[in-house]
């Protein structure tokens, strides 16, 4: 089937052309137009050869920057909503986040304003989804959403007539590659030309000297297939059902089946010979979305327009009439000199050159020869600008706002006016370009429903994501958590869910208006308001500091200590705080009363400690008076022992002199020795004692 894929992209792309090219005709004119190309071709090549002035006022493109800017200052946003038993509202926020993270991932915003200018102007635009792994080294893949630069590179399906187009079946994108790129990337690929081509795809053909053009075809192939419903509830395809016998031991049966339609996205990046990738996409829906200004069927024929179309008419007499005005005044003659000759004979040069030349003073002869009065020189003004051409100007002026619907409030009123009247006079200014807003907000919606389909392909393991909140903050949050507890936490592929689009003013936009409207509340001493909101009013400021006096106010505020990720309830949060704030108070005095008990108990130890330790100084002073007792007894033994042993040794001493002196030295000698054996014998004696 694919050999014929190439075929079958050539013949949706003739009738696509066939179908499309007079407004495709028609819108490049007025591309072209409001970017400033707004003399015709045959008036500027008059006026080339005559050498005549063509100016453009470009007030088209005012009117047009106004519209798209209100677009990008009120960008609509996506909120995933739950649709069946199987949703959660915590999946659902975390899907919104994840939307935001695509979004931010992408910077889809380049997308959004392209889009939404390419219909503003010329009547529609286009972007594109497409998946992608996260790195070079990664098998992570995320979803991406890019513009597309060139919308007459796009051949929409000619069927589909959807405002979001969501009811398309083929769609051709073409691009150009560089040959030596396209050699390198498909070395077997043949290189052969396309001989058809597009209103604003000026590269023409598919093969030039240097590139070649190859084209993205989607296909979405509608299938008839046997649809089959188990008595769990869940519906299976007919040849992707579990096996009998494992539906047998899970106890689930079949209640029954019908015929029903199965849709299969298929992408081709083709040449016009062959095919060069395909892929099964995800989901039901082409991810190709357009963005329509007008879009309208006339005469069977679709009419597809934007601002432009409109107001090309009073801008073309807009520019005529100043032109002419310009060329009117710069054609005119100057202003001259009338006076007699008598009267400049001598300064005729100073005269003359009046008119190129500043002199500080003109002079003029006031008599004539005989002596008469002579008139002084009197300048001769120009013609005025003819009044019509003014008033033409202005008519066309006030024509482009009348087709444009956008009014000056300034010009409509002749006194003061009060800023609500001005306010409902530019909402009624705003009513006649919603409609682009409108569209554009739709097909914002759609891109949303292609994500929700692919985030089961793309999003459905285990994976660390994040998640921005509404006020562009963002979160870690762990999806398909298959490691929790129990069950599956932050189960992505669970669930129906569909899209609830945001409008107005964003989230910037409501925090200043919230400050302004919180300020007159507020105001006052001890406000008792401050203490429950005044945490939100500083969260909302820009100065800085503000964020540091809002998480002082909260610190002291319960309410601000509510978890709004949480699924429990808030109500259930302060009753949880409140009996986690009377518990903790319960346990300091717990605590407090356990210190006051153990003191007490502390001052009775150090009493029984003192009064132990005194009784032991007491007995250990006892002790030692024992001690002391029995060592002075011990030591009044040794002293009289050695009192009676040194009275003995003097006495024999005394002794020994008398013997010397009265029977010689030998007989000295031994009654030395009898006298030694006495004193050790008294000696054992007192010891023994």
């Amino acid at each position: 089937m694919s050999s014929t894929i190439p075929q079958e992209s050539i013949e949706f792309f003739r009738r696509s052309e066939d179908y499309s090219s007079h407004y495709r005709q028609q819108g490049l004119e007025d591309l072209r137009f409001s970017y400033g190309s707004q003399w015709p071709p045959e008036m500027q090549n008059q006026r080339h050869l005559e050498k005549r002035p063509m100016f453009t006022i470009n007030e088209t493109d005012s009117y047009i920057r106004q519209v798209v800017n209100q677009i990008r200052q009120q960008r609509p946003r996506i909120k995933a909503h739950g649709v069946n038993s199987s949703a959660d509202a915590k999946i659902a926020e975390i899907i919104t986040g994840l939307t935001r993270h695509i979004e931010e991932l992408s910077d889809a915003s380049n997308a959004y304003d392209l889009a939404a200018e390419f219909a503003v102007r010329m009547g529609w635009g286009y972007w594109r989804l497409r998946a992608d792994y996260c790195n070079d080294d990664s098998f992570d893949q995320d979803v991406f959403i890019e513009p597309i630069w060139n919308p007459f590179s796009v051949s929409f399906d000619p069927y589909s007539h959807a405002p979001d187009g969501s009811d398309q079946t083929k769609c051709l994108i073409s691009g150009m590659m560089a040959k030596d790129d396209f050699r390198r990337m498909y070395p077997d690929a043949q290189e052969t030309s396309f001989s058809v081509r597009a209103v604003g795809d000026t590269t023409g053909e598919w093969l030039t000297k240097d590139s070649i053009r190859w084209g993205e075809f989607y296909k979405l192939d509608k299938e008839k297939h046997k649809l089959i419903n188990l008595s769990d509830g869940s519906s299976w395809w007919h040849d992707e059902i579990p096996d009998s016998g494992i539906l047998e031991r899970a106890g689930i049966k079949v209640k029954g089946d019908r015929e029903s339609w199965r849709h299969r996205v298929n992408w081709y990046k083709v040449t016009a010979v062959e095919v060069l990738e395909s892929r099964l996409l995800p989901g039901r829906w082409i991810p190709v979305v357009p963005v329509y200004g007008s879009n309208i069927v006339v005469d069977g024929k679709t009419q597809r327009f934007g601002m432009t179309r409109h107001m090309r008419d009073p801008q073309q007499v807009l520019n005529f009439t100043q032109t002419a005005i310009i060329e009117t005044v710069a054609l005119a003659p100057k202003a001259k000199w009338v006076a007699a000759s008598e009267a400049v004979n001598n300064t005729l040069n100073e005269w003359q050159a009046a008119n190129i030349s500043s002199y500080a003073l003109l002079r003029y002869e006031h008599r004539d020869e005989q002596g008469n009065e002579i008139p002084m020189p009197q300048r001769q003004a120009p013609e005025p600008p003819p009044e019509g051409w003014l008033v033409a100007a202005n008519n066309a002026h006030e024509s482009l706002q009348r087709v444009a619907g956008m009014f000056d409030p300034a010009m409509r009123r002749d006194g003061p006016t009060s800023g609500k009247a001005l306010n409902a006079e530019q909402q009624q200014s705003d009513m006649s370009s919603y409609h682009f807003y409108d569209n554009f907000t739709r097909s914002v919606k759609h891109t949303g429903r292609i994500i929700l389909s692919w985030i089961p392909a793309y999003y459905g393991k285990r994976r660390v994501m994040r998640i921005i909140g509404d006020d562009g903050k963002p979160d870690l949050v762990t999806i398909n958590d298959d490691q929790a507890v129990s069950k599956i936490e932050n189960d992505l592929t669970v669930g129906q869910y569909d899209v609830v689009m945001e409008t107005g003013p964003g989230y910037n936009s409501k925090r200043q208006e919230a400050v302004e409207s919180m300020a007159p509340l507020l105001q006052g001493p001890n406000n008792p308001l401050m203490q429950v909101a005044g945490d939100l009013f500083f969260r909302n400021m820009d100065f800085p500091g503000a964020e540091v006096i809002a998480d002082r106010l909260a610190a002291a505020n319960p309410l601000a200590q509510i978890d709004d990720k949480s699924d429990i309830p808030p109500h259930a949060q302060m009753m949880i705080k409140q009996l986690q704030t009377q518990l903790q108070q319960a346990g300091q005095q717990l605590q407090a009363a356990g210190m006051q008990i153990k003191s007490r108990a502390d001052i009775e130890s150090m009493k029984e400690a003192a009064e132990s330790h005194r009784l032991q100084i007491k007995e250990s002073a006892e002790t030692q008076r024992e001690m002391m007792r029995d060592r002075t007894k011990q030591d009044d033994m040794h002293t009289k022992a050695h009192a009676t042993l040194s009275a003995a040794e003097i006495n024999g001493a005394v002794e020994i002199m008398k013997q010397i002196k009265q029977h010689g030295h030998e007989r000295v000698l031994a009654a030395f020795e009898a006298l030694v054996n006495q004193q050790q014998a008294q000696t054992t004696n007192g010891s023994g004692q």
